[in-house]
């Protein structure tokens, strides 16, 4: 070997170990670089995401999904009436979705009502059953069943089932993740419930929907509604409900200008989010394929978008969600067959009004639905009240005093929702002269001291007669 030659391998092989120095030095300030920039690039992707996927699923709702769904029901002519036989509140919760630590899960979670339907396709055929799951909407600890409207959307009849008093049996359901959770973790907030205050989430949630006297007013003045279907003579296991049907055919063509004027923004902040998405510089072919391989969910939309987002930041998917819900909130409607419906097979949680904390003052009374029907709320209470009245009359006076002690045991609690109930009974306690003095005494501090200081000595002493002698401890 030449003098030259042997002094280029030796300079080469010095070089070496000093290029993969060089080569490695590179690779971790990359590395570490990326690593450092990853919360950046996540949050412009996200913000990417997020605006250019709700202008583009807003376009979707505008003016492709009224199309879609025209065309689908378009042979959807025969019509028949079913009725609820199964119905319930669907609670979505993913406990790893929530920090560690963090106990806001009822914040964290949606929820919407499902119902399955038997209906008849024909005179002689057999009954079918189909599912329809409504809008999804926020949950939280100041959400309650009885104050959503009766529908699972506008124009779609929605109804728990009832128990014998003709009262809603609210029932929820869930994932046993879920019920695990909140089954182990402490409420997020305990202000304004009972003393001494709920342990578990669960037992928060049980409180939270335990209201008797709102649940039977609701009952009793919404009747038991039928659920009108439309559906294909050829198909009739998929009937849809008739609203959705007719409002399939009033499709506007104005808003497929609206849809055009989000759509042609919303694409390219689309595309700029997937560009930020997918930073190692992607031919453009490969961007294009990448950009609209996800548009083929649009008909998915509220479910897929978050979950893409997710992958860049978190906080933009949950307001991705919230947001998509908002937009699908008055069309959104799922059916299927009752055991796909959403938590079809999750675990159960039923609310009975003669059961949970006021089962031994709400729950002691036998109710029945008057005929006629209540027309309005005051008239339910009305009725509820007189019945409540008539049957503590039957209750001798230690009965009575047990009761009263116990109504403004539960009001001092922050358990208030059945006291007004009873007030007509205290009165008429007060005015009974066979009542022992126990039980005028604990009727008096009840109507005083549990019903919201509406009662006053100079009223009540001129209601009150003299009882009879005591025979029972006075409360």
């Amino acid at each position: 070997m030449s003098p030259k030659a042997s002094r280029r391998r030796e300079q080469a092989a010095a070089e070496t170990p000093a290029a993969s120095n060089h080569r490695l030095r590179d690779w971790l300030v990359g590395t570490l670089g990326m690593m450092a920039a990853a919360p950046v690039i996540g949050l412009l992707t996200g913000f990417f995401l997020l605006f250019g996927g709700i202008f583009l699923g807003v376009a979707w709702q505008a003016a492709m999904k009224p199309l879609v769904d025209m065309r689908q029901y378009a042979t959807f002519t025969a019509s028949t009436s079913g009725h609820i036989v199964e119905s319930w509140a669907a609670i979505d919760f993913d406990p790893a979705n929530l920090p560690a630590g963090k106990l806001y899960w009822d914040r964290a979670s949606k929820i919407s009502r499902c119902a399955v339907v038997e209906y008849t396709a024909g005179e002689w055929g057999a009954p079918l059953h189909r599912a329809f799951c409504g809008m999804r909407l926020q949950f939280g600890d100041s959400f309650r069943l009885s104050d959503w409207a009766e529908a699972v959307q506008e124009g779609i009849p929605f109804t728990f089932l009832r128990d014998a008093s003709g009262f809603e049996l609210q029932e929820v359901r869930m994932s046993r993740a879920t019920l695990d959770w909140i089954s182990h973790h402490s409420p997020r907030d305990t202000f304004m419930m009972s003393k001494p205050p709920p342990t578990t989430a669960l037992a928060a949630l049980r409180e939270q929907f335990d209201l008797p006297v709102d649940v039977a007013v609701l009952s009793w003045t919404h009747p038991v509604p039928e659920f009108p279907l439309r559906f294909d003579p050829r198909r009739p296991q998929e009937a849809m409900p008739a609203r959705v049907v007719e409002d399939s055919r009033a499709w506007n063509p104005a808003a497929a200008v609206l849809a055009l004027l989000l759509a042609v923004p919303g694409f390219w902040v689309w595309r700029l989010g997937v560009r930020f998405f997918f930073p190692g510089e992607p031919s453009a072919p490969v961007l294009w394929v990448l950009t609209l391989l996800p548009l083929l969910a649009l008909p998915w939309w509220s479910e897929m978008l978050p979950r893409l987002i997710a992958r860049a930041n978190r906080d933009w998917a949950t307001i991705a969600s919230d947001m998509l819900d908002d937009v699908g909130r008055s069309t959104r409607m799922i059916a299927s067959a009752p055991d796909e419906a959403e938590f079809a097979r999750g675990e159960r949680l039923v609310w009975r009004l003669d059961q949970g904390a006021y089962a031994d003052t709400f729950g002691r009374i036998r109710y029945s639905k008057p005929e006629p029907a209540p027309k309005s709320a005051e008239d339910a209470l009305a009725a509820l009240r007189a019945q409540t009245a008539a049957q503590v009359r039957t209750f001798d006076s230690t009965q009575r005093a047990a009761l009263f002690r116990r109504l403004r045991e539960q009001y001092e609690a922050n358990l208030q929702n059945v006291q007004p109930l009873f007030t007509t009974a205290a009165e008429d306690t007060l005015r009974d002269a066979g009542a022992d003095a126990a039980a005028h005494k604990a009727a008096r501090k009840f109507l005083m001291y549990g019903t919201n200081g509406i009662y006053y000595e100079d009223l009540l002493d001129k209601i009150e007669v003299t009882p009879a002698a005591a025979s029972a401890p006075s409360g």
